[in-house]
């Protein structure tokens, strides 16, 4: 799944605006809420959009790991939320993993943009990982195109989780 870096969520975000982290998770696994439900999430109940994403959730992996085990920490600690607001908050959390390298706010001291030790992927129907990753080239030159930096790190996550480097459990803050 590859991310849409057109989406004018990246394409017009700047520093010192709030970087709308959902709706950009949503937009991505829209293709997932459509199977589930054939709606857009916004369109849903909370009823139906918690019982949306939770399906997701559950097809859902990080590095390799489920991520109701992943984040089961942090799902603890919510136990007297209701269950949209539960799997609105872990999709908050999700995308700030996964989309941290498009926010402006969050550049790191060297001028790099923030980067995340996780890999995320959803099972298909087949049982096959479709992995949220960047895939987008910039012109380099009259014919030449070169990967974008984006490009490059989740290529690099995707090698590290291939070789069994990324981190099987959530750090403690």
């Amino acid at each position: 799944m590859n991310i849409n870096t057109d989406n004018p969520i990246i394409k017009f975000s700047g520093k010192g605006k709030p970087f709308p982290y959902d709706k950009l998770f949503y937009a991505t696994i829209e293709p997932y809420i459509l199977e589930f439900k054939n709606a857009r999430l916004e369109k849903l109940t909370e009823e139906d959009a918690a019982r949306c994403l939770a399906r997701i959730y559950k097809r859902m992996e990080v590095n390799g790991i489920p991520v109701l085990e992943f984040y089961k920490e942090d799902l603890d600690k919510w136990s007297e939320l209701s269950q949209y607001e539960k799997t609105t908050k872990l999709a908050e959390l999700i995308a700030k993993d996964i989309f941290c390298c498009f926010d402006k706010n969050r550049i790191n001291g060297d001028g790099t943009f923030c980067r995340s030790d996780r890999l995320f992927s959803i099972l298909d129907s087949e049982g096959k990982r479709d992995f949220i990753i960047c895939d987008t080239y910039e012109k380099s030159g009259m014919f030449k195109k070169v990967p974008t930096a984006e490009t490059i790190y989740f290529r690099q996550l995707m090698d590290q989780f291939e070789k069994g480097w990324l981190p099987k459990k959530k750090e403690k803050k």
